[in-house]
């Protein structure tokens, strides 16, 4: 008889996470796609950015300008958007790293969303903006006219 042990699994993004990454690339893609500004790639796919560990952000934009000639590799160039969504179990510590990280690599524009607060902080190199709930997120000028009411992010939480 083999004795069972209880194995800790870690935790995993939430429901909500999920939710927010959905209802963000729903509204990124046909905007993007339309106007051949580039690609929208989701969660897991992995950026292999020289000097820094190996990342897969929850989604990501790179401009037409940067797409390579094949999809079918792993990015090695850092994207113009990246998104991290604020899970359980990431600190503070962890997601500023994340976000220097991206910005000292060449990633122009960091949205960290929260959502718990449902609100966006907008990183770039030279400034820093929050998004709260009754805002309008943009992408400026990263892509260019993109916007939407923040609360269209977090529909699930208020519209179940």
């Amino acid at each position: 008889m083999v004795a069972q042990e209880r194995v800790e699994v870690p935790l995993m993004p939430s429901y909500a996470h999920g939710e927010i990454i959905i209802a963000l690339g729903a509204l990124l893609y046909p905007y993007v796609r339309s106007r051949k500004l580039g690609h929208v790639f989701a969660a897991q796919t992995t950026y292999h950015i020289g000097g820094m560990p190996d990342r897969l952000p929850d989604l990501t934009f790179v401009s037409s300008d940067k797409i390579p000639n094949s999809f079918h590799q792993d990015g090695d160039i850092a994207p113009d958007l990246v998104v991290e969504i604020v899970s359980a179990t990431d600190t503070f510590g962890i997601i500023s790293t994340k976000v220097q990280e991206y910005l000292g690599h060449g990633v122009r524009l960091v949205w960290v969303i929260n959502p718990w607060l449902h609100t966006v902080d907008a990183y770039e190199p030279a400034r820093q903006r929050l998004f709260a709930l009754a805002d309008v997120l943009d992408a400026e000028p990263v892509i260019p006219g993109f916007a939407c009411p923040l609360r269209d992010l977090f529909d699930w939480e208020f519209n179940p």
